[in-house]
C-alpha cells in the first residue's frame, strides 16, 4: 500500500510509503491519499491528522515523473480522482516533514495547518526546471505563508531551501531531530485532541476564510457568527465549569 493509515487514539496517522521512490506520488498513491482524507473528514472520532513519509530521506519528492510520462493520459491527477491536500477539512492537520519536501510534496505540506521538519529537510517548487506550473496551491500558499519576495524566489528559480531557512521564513513551525520528529508531531496532535474540537474547527475555518477569502469586516462577522454558535454548545459550558472548578475539561464535541 503506497499510503498507510493508522488510528492512534483520536489521531489519524497517514504515511506516504514509497521510500524506494522518495515517496513520490503515483496514481495509486494519489487515489489512496484521497481516500485517507475522506476517512479522516467523515470519522467524528478522529480529531487530528498527522501526515509523514516513510524512511528518513524524503517526506515526498513530488509527483512521480516516470509514472507520469508512462501514463498515456499524462494527467492522472485530474482524471482519476483522488485528493492531494486536506482542502476544506476543518479538523487540524500536522505535517511531519522527514527529508525532501518538493513539488507536489511541498503542495501537500502547505495544505496542512502546521509543519514540523527534520534538519535534513529541503523545500522547493521545482516546476520551472521541469517546464510546468507549480500546482496544488504552491504559488498561492507560498505567497501567503512567507515573505512575498522569498516566495517568488522559490517559485521562479526553483531552487531548494534548507530546513533552517524554512524555519527562519516561517514556512515550518519547528525543526526537531530526525528521531524525535514523529513523536513530536504526535505529541502536538495529542495536545490538540485535548482542546474543544468544535471550537478548534470553527477557529480554523474563521482564520482561513477570513484571511484568504473575505474582506476584514466580513471576516469579523464570520468570527462573530461562529463565536455565537460555539457558545451554545455543551463544550463551551464545560470549558467554563472546568475553569471555575480548577480541573481539566472533558470535551465531548457537542
Amino acid at each position: 500500500m503506497p499510503v498507510r493509515t493508522e488510528r492512534r487514539d483520536r489521531t489519524f496517522l497517514i504515511t506516504l510509503d514509497r521510500p524506494e521512490a522518495m515517496n513520490s506520488i503515483d496514481p495509486e498513491m494519489y487515489r489512496q491519499l484521497g481516500e485517507a482524507w475522506d476517512r479522516f473528514e467523515q470519522d467524528d472520532e478522529l480529531l487530528v491528522a498527522v501526515v509523514t513519509g516513510a524512511g528518513e530521506k524524503a517526506f515526498c519528492a513530488g509527483r512521480d515523473l516516470v509514472k507520469s510520462v508512462e501514463d498515456e493520459a499524462n494527467d492522472w491527477s485530474q482524471q482519476r480522482g483522488g485528493r492531494l491536500t486536506p482542502e476544506g477539512i476543518w479538523k487540524p492537520v500536522i505535517a511531519a516533514i522527514n527529508g525532501h519536501c518538493l513539488a507536489a510534496g511541498l503542495a501537500l505540506a502547505l495544505g496542512c495547518d502546521v509543519r514540523v521538519a527534520s534538519p535534513n529537510a529541503t523545500f522547493g517548487t521545482m516546476a520551472a526546471k521541469r517546464g510546468i506550473v507549480a500546482g496544488g496551491g504552491q504559488t498561492q500558499r507560498l505567497a501567503r505563508y512567507i515573505p512575498f519576495g522569498i516566495a517568488m524566489e522559490m517559485i521562479l528559480f526553483a531552487e531548494r531551501i534548507s530546513a533552517e531557512d524554512a524555519l527562519r521564513y516561517g514556512l515550518v513551525n519547528r525543526v526537531v531531530p530526525q528521531g524525535d520528529l514523529l513523536p513530536f508531531a504526535m505529541d502536538w496532535a495529542a495536545k490538540l485532541c485535548e482542546n474543544a474540537p468544535l471550537a478548534v474547527q470553527a477557529m480554523k475555518r474563521a482564520a482561513y476564510e477570513g484571511a484568504w477569502e473575505l474582506p476584514f469586516r466580513e471576516g469579523m462577522r464570520l468570527e462573530a457568527r461562529l463565536y455565537a454558535e460555539i457558545m451554545q454548545t455543551r463544550d463551551a459550558a464545560e470549558g467554563g465549569r472546568a475553569f471555575a472548578e480548577k480541573r481539566p475539561p472533558r470535551f465531548e464535541g457537542r
